[in-house]
């Protein structure tokens, strides 16, 4: 058999690159939404923030229901739990935005992308796996 059909399989089926995937998608409604904020005349800040909250929500549920696949823990509790995450990486991710577009003239799309590879990837798919949807622990069978 032809080993590069079973590469993108074997592809699909990591959660991590599903995960990726995922966060392409949501880096670009992200992306459009700040620069419709930038556009409308709204602050650095505001775009940065309005533009995570808009990517994120996406990123949560379709983490949750395509990378992950995780429809078994309430929406509420792991819901808040990625909440907790995007706050802390959505404020520092923001930070580092600022800094890099305001204080050293970095275009608006290069500042958000460089941010997304310092604040959010690598840290986001770690807390993502171990603590917001941890792999389930197989039930041992009763005899």
């Amino acid at each position: 058999m032809f080993e590069g059909v079973k590469l993108p399989e074997r592809l699909w089926r990591f959660w991590a690159s599903r995960s990726l995937m995922i966060g392409a998608i949501s880096t670009t409604l992200d992306l459009c939404t700040g620069g419709l904020v930038l556009w409308a005349g709204g602050s650095t800040r505001v775009a940065a923030m309005s533009g995570t909250t808009v990517g994120s929500t996406f990123s949560y549920f379709a983490n949750r229901h395509f990378a992950f696949q995780d429809h078994a823990e309430p929406v509420s509790k792991s819901g808040l739990k990625f909440f907790l995450m995007q706050a802390v990486l959505g404020t520092l991710h923001g930070q580092v935005v600022v800094w890099l577009r305001e204080v050293l003239g970095v275009p608006y799309v290069v500042a958000k992308m460089s941010a997304d590879l310092l604040v959010v990837t690598g840290p986001q798919l770690l807390i993502m796996r171990h603590f917001i949807f941890p792999k389930k622990k197989p039930v041992p069978v009763q005899r």
